[in-house]
């Protein structure tokens, strides 16, 4: 379980095309919403939701302190992106109820090194990336580790059954799927380049014609 995180929210009255002044001004609109709770409009700094973003993900419990209310216990639910810059434009918060379990999709970590992929003799092959946890929602890791440096032959793999989550919780996930394995390095042939001269097509009909003409005269 990942240390939780306080932010400050302010109320937001800016709403509509409106939010790109906010924007412009390095403020990020967000809406924050739950069973029973809000939705509440709200804003805040731009590169410190980012900051948080990079060290919470959508894992990590966030405690917000939002003006006039108790203090909520939420996960970050959703981001809008700008379609070129890909920058953060909007944020969504879903509050939870502490007391209620609840199933994330939490990021796989591959830690560790193979021999067979340092050696260059083989490559990784991941199949997924998150595992479906079920658990308080304090609970839930940030991210689970998995080691693979034990894939040191080619017939082994890890599946979710190989997996110990590293607290309390359940992983949700169908336990024979497969989550890493190795493939066979591929090397690469050397193409030997042929040159290929072309037939002077045009000037050989030329030719031919001009000895006919000579044949008659």
């Amino acid at each position: 379980m990942a240390d939780k995180i306080t932010l400050a929210l302010e109320n937001r009255t800016v709403i509509g095309k409106k939010v790109n002044r906010l924007r412009r001004a390095g403020i990020l609109p967000a809406t924050v919403y739950g069973k029973g709770v809000g939705p509440f409009s709200v804003q805040m700094d731009a590169r410190l939701f980012s900051s948080i973003y990079r060290h919470a993900g959508r894992t990590t419990l966030i405690e917000l302190q939002i003006p006039d209310q108790p203090l909520q216990s939420a996960f970050i639910h959703a981001l809008q992106r700008h379609p070129v810059s890909r920058a953060i434009i909007h944020a969504d918060f879903r509050v939870v109820d502490l007391l209620i379990e609840i199933t994330v999709a939490v990021p796989i970590h591959l830690v560790g090194v193979s021999e067979l992929i340092e050696r260059g003799d083989a490559t990784l092959n991941q199949v997924l990336t998150t595992l479906d946890v079920h658990a308080l929602p304090a609970n839930l890791p940030s991210h689970i580790e998995v080691d693979i440096s034990v894939l040191d032959s080619f017939d082994k793999s890890i599946h979710v059954r190989d997996i110990q989550l590293p607290g309390t919780g359940t992983i949700e996930t169908p336990e024979d799927e497969l989550v890493v394995s190795l493939n066979t390095a591929r090397v690469e042939e050397e193409v030997e380049e042929v040159e290929v001269v072309e037939s002077p097509s045009e000037p050989s009909l030329v030719r031919e014609k001009r000895d006919e003409d000579d044949a008659g005269e």
